[in-house]
């Protein structure tokens, strides 16, 4: 006896956004790793200084990179994805996801730019550009950081929420 089985079971939008935004999560604690936000072994350091701006770095990328995105998934959640299953929800919870990236920029702009000081030795920021190509970078300003991050966080979950009230049966 031969059984068919069929595939009629889809992700809702809300089952892709946890998915989609795991990854999405995941790449931007890999893209933070290069502001050296979570050294927390510097906690100890004897260099009074280094400690201090190892600590600071700590505090602003646990806000910015742990604790501010989960609040963001909440609304995105609650408020945005739709909980219907489908192609368009599910393609919703993955442009709703793109907008997680403008931490990572809120965080270049809070700790990598004209403030760096606070965060990073001379020895230090100049090591954290240089790896970057950047060393006389004229744009590495908190503004730039910071606009481009509000982009992020209001283009995408735009596009998603649209996405999301397309009909299903079209």
């Amino acid at each position: 006896m031969v059984v068919e089985t069929t595939f009629s079971s889809y992700l809702t939008g809300e089952d892709a956004l946890v998915l989609f935004f795991g990854v999405y999560m995941t790449l931007v604690i890999s893209l933070s790793k290069k502001f050296r936000i979570f050294d927390m072994y510097l906690f100890f350091s004897r260099d009074k200084l280094k400690k201090l701006h190892s600590l600071r770095r700590f505090i602003v990328g646990f806000v910015l990179v742990d604790t501010m995105p989960i609040a963001w998934f909440w609304v995105l959640y609650r408020f945005v994805i739709p909980s219907e299953q489908g192609a368009f929800p599910i393609m919703a919870a993955a442009f709703a996801c793109f907008s997680i990236l403008g931490f990572e920029r809120f965080l270049h702009g809070v700790v990598a730019t004209e403030h760096h000081e606070k965060f990073y030795t001379p020895e230090e920021y100049d090591e954290l550009i240089g790896a970057w190509g950047r060393e006389n970078d004229e744009d590495n300003r908190f503004k730039v950081h910071a606009f481009t991050g509000m982009i992020y966080l209001i283009i995408f979950p735009v596009i998603a929420y649209f996405i999301g009230i397309i009909p299903i049966h079209l």
